[in-house]
């Protein structure tokens, strides 16, 4: 999977510009030490691409194309969705009961929230294929 790179530090080209014009004297100055700049780029993925990284390391292909279309339907990836008909949260659309019946607690991050959906769809419809199992029963129902 191609990451997208969303931002590109240049803050160590500007101070190495700097740095230059230290060391040709341009500010009457002694000159400075000569300093190795490091340029980094900065990766920023957004949350749904966590959540297929995440997927992708954890389950089978199979398995995690299930859980993916099931996360897509529900929340659009989106860890901020909230079912205003249910109070569903979170990627997975878990209630506040199913995070306490399984012993967790609603987290904003969306790793966490995708860790509660595994939990919940291993426990609901366990078994070797538990999340095409899952995906099955959404397409017909429109919920898990």
């Amino acid at each position: 999977m191609s990451q997208k790179v969303s931002q590109t530090l240049i803050i160590g080209i500007i101070m190495a510009l700097v740095v230059g014009i230290l060391n040709n004297g341009f500010f009457n100055r002694p000159q400075a030490t000569m300093r190795v700049i490091e340029v980094k780029q900065a990766v920023i993925l957004s949350d749904k691409e966590k959540i297929d990284l995440f997927i992708n390391e954890m389950m089978t292909p199979k398995q995690g194309n299930c859980l993916k279309q099931i996360l897509m339907k529900e929340s659009n990836m989106r860890p901020n969705a909230k079912n205003k008909q249910t109070a569903a949260l979170g990627v997975g659309q878990l209630l506040e009961s199913t995070y306490r019946n399984l012993g967790l607690k609603h987290s904003a991050d969306p790793i966490a929230q995708v860790v509660a959906a595994i939990a919940y769809g291993g426990r609901h419809y366990g078994g070797r294929n538990a999340f095409c199992k899952a995906w099955a029963f959404h397409q017909k129902h429109n919920y898990w």
